[in-house]
């Protein structure tokens, strides 16, 4: 096994699964990628990096909620809950070959825009489902969104969800990025239309080929914070980019959540409309 921070949990992952790696290492959590012994199958999982009670906890949620909607075609597919032998839970999950940020920057060019519209319709009814569950997201982004092995984008990093009953609630938000919503950088309450941001501010990347609030060289991640608090998103301007779409990405990604499509639902149907115009194929919504 390469590459092993979490010792304990990898040696005994190690008896487990064979071609064991880390992909990747955090402050909360390590994710392994191995090939399951018995069933010969190539999976990935994770585990926390300490058996903090608050850890195990964020595990556990997201076990539930996945176990509830992974059937979803584009959420990740949980395979299986485990108890490491220290108490830790860890799961196991769906195999993808990369981020939609690494197909994306991997060539330094924007997504075409027929594939933008897709795959924002995709991920919409990923989050309608997740929301008809009675869970917010809150960290919808390039980085939590894998490309599957057949090329289909698939919603996963459930660490900052938080449900939608719990008033007053507060997101965890230990991941500050710039396509985190206003609101939520401000520690107001989330709402479906924060992952409405999410999802736009995530569909304004892959049309421009950056971030709307991108970081400069050399700036610091509370600059990026101040400048989505305290300005608007520059519209997408390309020549292949039709006027609906950056209008439509300019909407969702208004300020005041009140002023941003209520729903991940409505966002898609006004995506379907501009398939619908520009004469492509109509991409499937699909919700739970």
């Amino acid at each position: 096994m390469r590459g092993a921070p979490n010792s304990l949990a990898g040696a005994e992952l190690g008896s487990r699964f064979t071609d064991l790696r880390v992909l990747r290492a955090g402050s909360r959590f390590t994710i392994y990628e191995g090939r399951q012994l018995g069933a010969n199958r190539m999976m990935v999982v994770k585990v926390p990096d300490h058996g903090s009670p608050w850890l195990n906890d964020v595990i556990e949620r997201e076990a539930e909620v996945l176990a509830a909607i992974s059937s979803h075609p584009h959420v990740v597919t949980l395979y299986q809950r485990i108890t490491l032998d220290d108490g830790r839970p860890a799961l196991l999950l769906e195999r993808c070959i990369g981020t939609l940020y690494d197909s994306l920057h991997r060539d330094d060019e924007a997504m075409s825009v027929q594939a933008v519209v897709a795959t924002g319709i995709k991920l919409a009814g990923a989050l309608e489902t997740l929301h008809r569950y009675g869970v917010l997201h809150c960290d919808v982004r390039p980085r939590t969104v894998l490309m599957t092995e057949w090329g289909e984008p698939t919603l996963a990093g459930f660490d900052e969800t938080v449900e939608i009953s719990a008033l007053g609630a507060r997101p965890p938000l230990h991941n500050l990025t710039p396509h985190t919503a206003p609101e939520l950088l401000e520690g107001a309450e989330p709402s479906p239309a924060s992952d409405v941001y999410g999802l736009a501010s995530t569909l304004y990347e892959l049309a421009a080929g950056r971030a709307a609030f991108r970081a400069y060289v050399g700036e610091s991640p509370a600059s990026v914070i101040v400048r989505v608090l305290s300005s608007r998103a520059k519209p997408v301007v390309a020549p292949q980019v039709p006027l609906e779409l950056t209008d439509l990405i300019s909407w969702a990604m208004s300020p005041e959540p009140a002023q941003r499509p209520p729903s991940p639902a409505w966002l898609a149907e006004e995506l379907g409309h501009i398939e619908n115009r520009q004469g492509w194929p109509r991409t499937r919504f699909i919700t739970g």
